[in-house]
Order: C-alpha cells, then structure tokens, then sequence
C-alpha cells in the first residue's frame, strides 16, 4: 500500500505541474493575441482551474515532507486526496473547450502597421489596415481577383450563374444560384436575402445620408433612380431582383456594355441582414425590382455609431472572424464555418493580430521576434538589414503602375513623336531608380504591370517587340537629325552634334531660329521626385542639342499645368515634361486616358490625339491607332483572353512608338518576415490578406 500510495502521488503531483504549464502557455499565448472579451473569460476560467489543482494538492504535499511516506495513518487520507485531485483535474482537462485552448498546433500571426482607424466595414475609410481586416472577414463576393488580375467566378460561393441579354434594350442579367450551405460565422445561414440586401443598401441614398461612400450597383440598372430621392425607402431597384432562398439577378445597364470587364461590375458580396435590420424586415421583389421594406434601413444610425457595427463587425463570412479592436490592436480568429476562397483554400494559422507599430522601427521588430510581418517596406537601408538577418527572411512583389515622365502632346516642340522618342533616348532610367528607390525599382518599357495577367503570358513577346529606348545620346541625336530641329540658330546652318558638350550652349533650332527647348515640372518630395537627377538629365539633354530647364514647385500647381492645362492661357503653357506616377486599375481599361473623345479633359492628360482622321505617327500595315484599339479592346467579349491579349501587345506596340509618356520604373514593395513563416508570396493583385491561406509557420 505504501509503494501504491507512492505512484498515485507522484501521478497527482504530475497532472498538478502539468495544469500550471497549461496555465503558463495559456498566459503568454493570450497575452499575445490580446485576450479581448473570449480571451479574457478563459483566462478567468483557467485561474480557477488552477486554484482548485493548487487546494487539492497542497494537503498531499504535506503528506509527503511531513511524514515521507513512513506513517500509514496518512495513507488512507492521502489515497483520498489523490482520488478527488485525479478526478477534478480529468473532468476539467477534458471539458476545457479545445476549441479555445492553446494547444500547441495553433499559430499566431503578428502583423505591424500604421495608424488602424478601426472603419472595419465596407463604405468607410480607405486606411489600409481598414481594409486588412474587411479582406480577411468578409470574403465571399460572387467574382475574385486572381493573382494575376484576371476577375473569375467565385465557385465557392456561386455553384450556378447564367446571363441573358435583352434583345430590345441589350440590358444584360446575370442570375446567380449560390451554394446552400455557407454559413456566417454565428452559424446562421447565408442566403440570397443577404446579397440583395448588401446591394440595397450599399446603393442606397440613405447610406449616403449617414456619410458611407459606395459605388456598389453603380453599372446596374435603375441605379440612379433608385437614389435619387431624400432616400431609397419604399424605391424598387429594377437591375436586383431576388428570386429564391438561394438565387438573384442583377442587370447591367446597357450603357455600361460591351465591356470585358463586365464582371467586375456584378462582383457582390452579402452583408448580414440577420444582424443589421430588424427582424420584421423583409424583401419585396417583383419585375419591377427588389426594395426593402420600411424597417430596413431603421437602424443605419445605430450600425455607423461608435459601437455599432462599422466598428465591430462581429458577424461575418472569411478566413477570419473580428475579436476585438483595442488600443490599436485589431484581433481576429479562425472562422470554422468559412468554406474556403475560389481555390477552396482555408488558413491553418489560427490567429490574427494587426497593431500599430512605430513605422520607423517596424522591421527592427521583426527582426526581434516581436511582431511576424510588415508590408511594403521601400526603404533601401531597411531592405538591407532584413536580408543581413538570419532571423527575417524577404519577399517582393512590384507596383501595379509605374513613375514615368508624362510628355505634353499637344504643344511646343513635343507635339512631334519623334521627338518624345528622342527624350525617352535621353532618360537613364537606372540611374534615375537608383536616386528614388536605391534602386529597388524594376525598369519598365510601356504601359503594363510586371503582375498582369497580359505581361505574365507576354514577357518573352514584350522583350523581343517593345523598344526600351535605352539611354544614348547618338541614338537620340540620330532620331532627332530626322525632324525639324536639324540647323544651328540662323536656321541655315546644320547642327552638328559633335559640338553638342556640356555647358557649350549649342542648341538645336528649325529653320524659323526656334530654339529646341524642353521645360519640365517635378516636386521636392513625393515618389517622383526629379531631386539629385535634374543635372544629370540637363547634361544628358545638352549631348544632344536640347535646351533644357526645370521648374520644382509644390504638388498643386504640377496637377493644375498637368490635368488642366487644357484650360490655361497659351502663354501661361510652358511645361512639357512632368514627372509623375499612375497606378492601374484591376479592370485596365485606358479608353479614357487615350482615347480623342476626352481630348479637353483631364482624363487625357497628355492631350494626345491618335484617331483614324488624325493618327498621331503614321500607320504600318495593319496597323490601329489607340482610338481603334482602346474601343476594341474593352468591347472584347468577357472571359475571351486570347484576343484580349492580340489587341493588348497591339495597344502596346502603338502606345510604345507614340512615345506620350517615358515609362521609367515600377517600385518594388518588400514585405519583412520571421524566417519561420512561409508561403509569404503576394503581387499587386494579392496581399498577404489574400495569401492568408497559403501561410503558415515552420516548425
């Protein structure tokens, strides 16, 4: 009996030390994650878990030190106490939810940020870690965005979709049957009600009226008139209609089509109407469109106030649920009931922590170890130090646009494309990233991102047909011995470029003894600065006869001489050059940008004209001008990517000998990461909020 009453408790001493590990782990794991209102009732649940093992073994331990096992009378008793502490301690270890307990397979994963300014709800703020959050709690629209920028079906959430057309208006429909058995993460059902509602009141006036921002159902039918009122109340919206439990329609307004993005225009996702309307509300839905009934939009108000729903969206559809919002520390778990993105994919890291971290310091913390991941960091000397370490590792996607000098087309000596061409010659794009970027740029020939779906399946066709114009002042001088500016200033005499040094005031002019002079705009901070370049590109400009000179000034008057130069006096026209960057749209469609119908307008900035009656360089063989091309290629039938892409390297082709804008660099944006973490692999088109299922932690 002695031996047996000597196993049993060194076994109880055992599931004591054991249960203040637990409570240990417990500790450090949800101090981490930030405890929040879940974290917080376990933590209590485990102290009291705790303080019971501790009362029952502190009895047995001074069986043991007393008496060291030499005095039966204690046997008995000591024997009982092992019973009750092995009984407690079992049931208790058993019944702990393992849902919340930190058991050793769950990952955390930190993410620093800027200011978090807790707008967690579509149709407040653009703050990036807004954003973070909506993308990784609300993920179940009708069509995705792939990493590549192709917008496809979201099969995980529409199991059927068809189209009709019709055929005296060429209004088209989409009719969506979505799958039965997605789930919001309190369990209750997702169902058509939900998208039809998030559409209603997205598109409403009423949403307005309480200071949301929302172009959601802006290409649909009816749009306009269904907020053209002091408020939506009672307005049927013709282009929704909801149909059954599980199926609506949504129609695009022929005025918006033919257009190859078209399903950009029907990507929706649902919002809980279960949670954000009364429960009397209801959806009354006949040919002539869906509306809510009155009680619809009653509690609007009570949804954008501080504590509403705006800023605690505590039911949702992603990869992840909210928590809670502290202190600048967002918090969020694994939703269980998410069914996976388009690919089907689900996240194995657990938790989710987004906190502001000082941004100057943010990669010294991964670095660290105190926080996992920071996101498009530029700065060379921080790039550096993270590559130095052995416990961060790097990855780099790059921009989805560009900086480039945009070129005036419409005045002065730059009307003429051969001389666009010729100052694209005199651009050394190298060594202009190497000034802004530190060289962390990517160099770039056209008008394309290294991320698009185009450039992915045409970047062998890119490198043998698309001119990189690389920086030579002969090449330049040659194009330029090709147009008016060949004769010195008595219009007579030829230039001859052998003259043609730094500082020699030997200038180029035409046979009217105007000077070749080219005037520029840049600013003194900003991504595109022409700061610590503006020598250089004077001296490269003078190798080749051009006057040169530089104006830098502040961000408002370069967007007034830039967008609406259109509207200034000829004589208060001077800058050709601007020094500038752009970023494209998911739907790339640069109709507006090029087309001669926007010619005086601020959508085509450079003013350049390039139409059938009046092509801006001659046509080759075969060859389209951007009016032709742009109106082809966003009337391409959607989902056809092979001729898409035919008339994209066409469109490319032409924008690249027109020369109106001198492609230079697209940015290279570094996440920092612990080296534990894996799959960290993100574009323009996919942040680590998308990647999220992908992710995990080694180890």
């Amino acid at each position: 009996m002695k031996e047996a009453s000597r196993v049993l408790g060194l076994i109880s001493l055992f599931f004591a030390v054991s249960f203040l590990a637990l409570f240990i782990e417990f500790f450090i794991y949800y101090t981490r994650v930030g405890l929040g209102l879940v974290g917080l009732y376990y933590f209590v649940w485990f102290t009291v878990i705790l303080g019971i093992l501790i009362i029952l073994t502190i009895p047995y331990l001074f069986i043991l030190i007393k008496y060291k096992f030499k005095s039966m009378k204690f046997y008995g008793f000591s024997h009982l106490v092992f019973i009750v502490f092995f009984g407690v301690a079992t049931l208790l270890y058993v019944f702990v939810d393992p849902g919340y307990r930190p058991i050793e397979e769950e990952q955390v994963l930190v993410v620093g940020s800027a200011e978090i300014k807790g707008d967690f709800m579509p149709g407040f703020s653009t703050n990036k870690s807004d954003i973070w959050v909506r993308d990784l709690i609300f993920n179940y629209t009708t069509y995705t965005i792939t990493p590549y920028g192709r917008i496809v079906l979201n099969e995980a959430v529409v199991k059927t979709v068809t189209t009709s057309t019709n055929t005296i208006t060429s209004d088209k429909t989409y009719t969506f049957v979505i799958h039965d058995d997605l789930l919001w993460s309190d369990n209750e059902p997702i169902m058509a009600d939900d998208f039809v509602f998030s559409i209603l009141i997205q598109a409403s006036k009423d949403w307005i009226n309480v200071g949301a921002t929302s172009t959601v159902g802006e290409y649909l039918l009816g749009y306009d008139d269904y907020r053209s009122g002091i408020t939506s109340e009672g307005v049927r919206f013709i282009g929704v209609k909801l149909i059954n439990d599980y199926s609506f329609s949504v129609t695009i307004d022929s005025s918006n089509l033919p257009y190859f993005y078209e399903a950009y225009y029907v990507s929706f996702s649902p919002l809980p109407m279960h949670t954000l309307t009364l429960e009397d509300t209801l959806i009354d839905s006949n040919e002539n469109g869906a509306t809510l009934s009155s009680s619809g939009f009653l509690l609007l108000g009570d949804i954008v106030n501080v504590g509403g729903y705006r800023y605690a969206p505590m039911v949702s559809a992603g990869p992840y649920k909210f928590v809670s919002f502290i202190d600048q520390v967002v918090t969020l778990t694994k939703d269980d009931n998410f069914k996976g993105n388009y690919e089907g994919k689900t996240p194995s890291i657990q938790h989710i922590i987004i906190k502001r971290v000082n941004q100057t310091l943010d990669v010294d913390l991964v670095i660290n170890g105190e926080i996992d991941l920071v996101t498009n960091v530029i700065e060379g000397s921080k790039i550096e130090e993270a590559e130095d370490a052995a416990s961060t590792s790097t990855s780099f996607h790059t921009r989805n646009g560009y900086a480039m000098i945009s070129i005036k087309t419409d005045f002065g000596p730059t009307m003429d494309y051969k001389v666009r061409q010729a100052i694209a010659h005199m651009i050394h794009k190298e060594l202009f990233a190497d000034i802004i970027v530190d060289g962390y740029g990517t160099i770039i020939s056209s008008e394309y991102s290294l991320n698009q779906w185009m450039y992915q399946e045409s970047e062998d066709w890119i490198n043998q047909n698309i001119n990189t114009y690389p920086y030579s002042f002969s090449d330049a001088n040659i194009i330029l011995d090709t147009t008016q500016w060949i004769y010195e200033s008595d219009g007579v005499t030829l230039f001859d470029d052998s003259q043609a040094i730094i500082d020699s005031g030997y200038y180029r002019h035409n046979a009217q003894g105007d000077i070749l002079e080219i005037n520029s705009f840049g600013t003194e901070s900003g991504m595109v600065r022409p700061t610590g370049y503006e020598k250089s590109l004077s001296d490269y400009m003078e190798l080749s006869g051009v006057k040169y000179e530089m104006m830098i000034g502040n961000y408002e008057t370069l967007l007034n001489h830039y967008y609406y130069s259109y509207d200034l006096e000829p004589s208060d026209r001077k800058y050709h050059l601007f020094f500038i960057a752009d970023n494209f749209d998911v739907a790339y469609d640069p109709y507006e940008d090029w087309h001669s119908d926007y010619i005086g307008s601020w959508q085509n900035a450079n003013q350049l004209e390039d139409s059938v009656s009046n092509p801006n360089a001659p046509l080759e063989e075969g060859e389209k001008t951007l009016d032709e091309l742009t109106v082809l290629m966003r009337e391409v039938e959607t989902g056809d990517f092979v001729t898409y892409l035919s008339l994209w390297r066409a469109y490319q082709l032409r924008l690249n000998k027109l020369t109106p804008d001198i492609p230079i660099f697209s940015n290279q944006y570094y996440y920092v990461f612990d080296a534990t973490l894996k799959g960290c692999e993100t574009t323009s088109f996919w942040d680590w909020t998308a990647q999220i299922n992908d992710m995990y932690f080694e180890g």
